[in-house]
């Protein structure tokens, strides 16, 4: 476990980051911090591909694009249709494990079983 020491400052505004209420714990604050510089460092990697300009204009809005849409839909509930696909799809797999012997298949007798 590493262990660091926040400047006076850095201290500061974790416990306002704490009172907005939107944070549980140091923890949580430090994570999203991680989180926003790993996705700029892979902003910065768009800039060192060469390419033309509006190029990466493209691809840096298509990313932005991808990245709300993935953000949108890891809050939304599943809508009823795939909620019930996911279900069934359990379910069977659930009936599939308890034959005797299936439980006992490996992958790579599975792949065999396809190739032939």
């Amino acid at each position: 476990m590493l262990k660091i020491t926040l400047t006076p400052e850095q201290e500061q505004f974790l416990q306002a980051q704490l009172k907005t209420g939107k944070y549980n714990n140091p923890q949580e604050v430090i994570s999203k911090a991680f989180k926003l510089l790993e996705k700029e460092n892979k902003t910065e990697l768009l800039a060192n591909i060469p390419a033309s300009a509006s190029a990466k204009k493209i691809l840096t809005e298509k990313i932005k694009e991808f990245r709300d849409n993935l953000e949108n839909t890891q809050n939304q509930p599943l809508n009823p249709e795939r909620e019930k696909l996911s279900r069934e799809v359990k379910e069977l797999f659930d009936k599939t494990q308890s034959i005797p012997g299936i439980g006992d298949i490996t992958e790579e007798e599975i792949a065999a079983e396809i190739e032939a």
